[in-house]
Parts: C-alpha cells; structure tokens; sequence
C-alpha cells in the first residue's frame, strides 16, 4: 500500500518594514546581503481569495497566537479577472514552520460574472480529501488580496527571500458575487519573508542577524480583515 509524502517543512519568518522606508532601499538591502541573494524570478502580481467558517475560525486562531493553525485559500496570479485558473491551498503554520498541502481545481472562472455560490458549489464538486472538508466548513469567502511580488534566492538554492508591495485588500463578507472594486490599501506597508528548509535553523537566524530588521507575526489574511473593518 502506497504512502503519501510526507509534507516538506520550512522555516517561514516575516517582517514588515513600515511607509517610510522606501521600496529601493529594501531592495538593497536583499542585494547586498552576505549570504548573495539574486531575482531567481520575475515579479507577478499574487492574488488569494480565503475562505473561513462563519466564526472566523482561522482569523480567531492567529489573533490567539494558536501556535497549530491551518488556512484555506485560492490562488492564482496575474491581472487577468475573466479566466482565472488557480489552485487551492490549505497551509499549515506550527510556530515559525509552515508547509502546504495543494488541491488542483481544473475549471478557470470569470469573477466579473460569476456569483460566490456557484464558485463555491463549482469548488465543492471538485474537491477531495482534506479540500472537501474544509470547504463543507466554508459557506463563502471572507478576502481577496493582490500584491506584487518579487523573488530571490541564496546561490545554493536553500534560502528564498519573498518581497511583498502594493498591497491591497477586498472585503467579501458583505458580497454575494467578487468585490474587485472596493479595497482597502495597506499604507505602502512591505512584507518580507525568509524561507528556508526546517533544518537551517542556524543560517536562517544569520540571514535575519545581516538584515535591518527584526522578526514579527504578520498575516495578510487577518490584517486584510481589519484593514476593510475599519474604513
């Protein structure tokens, strides 16, 4: 009887750099770094739709500091609304290590046209196994969020640094079919993320030692929330 993989566990650690620290300036920061880092690809606009249960299950977890917590989000990228292709994702966090499972969704939608039920119930009779389970729990999406983002990557391949900018947030709670008009723009804020595999503990602490910054918990998903809350 064949096995599933095990999931590949990473280290994931964030930090946000607030509006007065100029975009160039972050970029340098990555460039010069000791540990070499380079652009392993080129910038592309991210875009999630997250799905949660009526309680705001996963947003209560993170605001708890649940140190065990789980997400479910759609993501795809680029600019295009009308025929969107993208994948389901449900990403595990325990403390700083995060892994994903990925759910293939074979039907690309129009999300100018189409309602929140129908995706759902387009969603639903796609999904199987731990997707199927989650989107039983999930009546409708909560966000959209799109950002921009840049990529780069140690010269053995073994540490990725993510940067995040042109953040913006869609609220969907209030919305029987996408809100893409109406967000709410993160004040220029940038995220940065170190990636790294679950045993470079040490060479990821160096990589945060040799940058001007420090570490701290930010998730998009709940900051989007709040962000759209309080317009």
């Amino acid at each position: 009887m064949s096995q599933e993989p095990a999931p590949v566990t990473r280290y994931e650690v964030k930090a946000t750099c607030p509006p007065q620290v100029h975009l160039a300036e972050i970029r340098s920061w990555i460039e010069l770094h000791p540990e070499g880092f380079a652009p392993s690809y080129p910038p592309r606009q991210v875009n999630s739709i997250y799905l949660d249960t009526d309680e705001l299950a996963c947003m209560e977890a993170n605001l708890n500091g649940v140190a065990e917590r789980a997400k479910l989000r759609y993501r795809w990228y680029g600019l295009d609304h009308t025929a969107v292709r993208g994948v389901l994702e449900l990403k595990h966090k325990s403390n700083r290590l995060g892994w994903k499972e990925y759910g293939d969704v074979p039907t690309s939608f129009d999300l100018t046209a189409i309602s929140w039920y129908d995706w759902m119930c387009e969603l639903r009779a796609q999904a199987t196994g731990p997707f199927a389970a989650w989107l039983a729990q999930s009546s409708h999406p909560t966000l959209i969020n799109s950002y921009t983002r840049e990529y780069y990557e140690s010269p053995d391949e073994q540490v990725r640094v993510t940067l995040d900018h042109d953040l913006v947030f869609y609220d969907q709670l209030a919305y029987s079919q996408p809100n893409l008009s109406y967000g709410t723009w993160a004040d220029d804020r940038v995220v940065i993320e170190i990636k790294a595999g679950s045993r470079l503990h040490r060479r990821v602490s160096q990589v945060l030692a040799d940058f001007p910054f420090r570490p701290d918990r930010f998730s998009k998903y709940v900051q989007g929330l709040l962000a759209a809350w309080t317009v």
